[in-house]
């Protein structure tokens, strides 16, 4: 009787440690996942330069730094008169607001507001 007991301890155990391994290893990989999501960075400045067929921008802050971005198709872009715009939308001298995602050498725009140069 006390072989059997200590038997089905034993298997209580094993079975214990069996289901929670998945789990702390499911864990992980979530914790991995969270800490490669790259944080979003800000900068405001004018559209120094555009290249729409590249992809990509660069921004002039006030301070003159150049920071270069890429962007996508899924880039969200808000003109500041509360409408949708397009990246052709944009022009030389805009004032801009951006947030971008750094990925390996890389700077990725994730979102853009602007306001359109005098005499757009």
């Amino acid at each position: 009787m006390r072989t059997q007991s200590m038997l089905v301890g034993g298997l209580a155990i094993l079975l214990g440690t069996a289901v929670a391994t998945p789990i702390v290893a499911q864990e992980k990989k979530a914790e991995e996942k969270k800490a490669e999501k790259a944080k979003s960075e800000k900068v405001a400045g004018d559209i120094g330069l555009m290249d729409t067929e590249k992809n990509y921008m660069i921004v002039v802050n006030k301070d003159g730094k150049l920071v270069t971005v890429d962007y996508t198709t899924k880039t969200k872009v808000t003109e500041l008169k509360a409408s949708q715009a397009k990246m052709s939308d944009i022009g030389l001298g805009s004032k801009a607001a951006i947030e971008y995602v750094t990925k390996g050498d890389k700077n990725f725009l994730t979102k853009i507001e602007f306001t359109p140069a005098k005499g757009e």
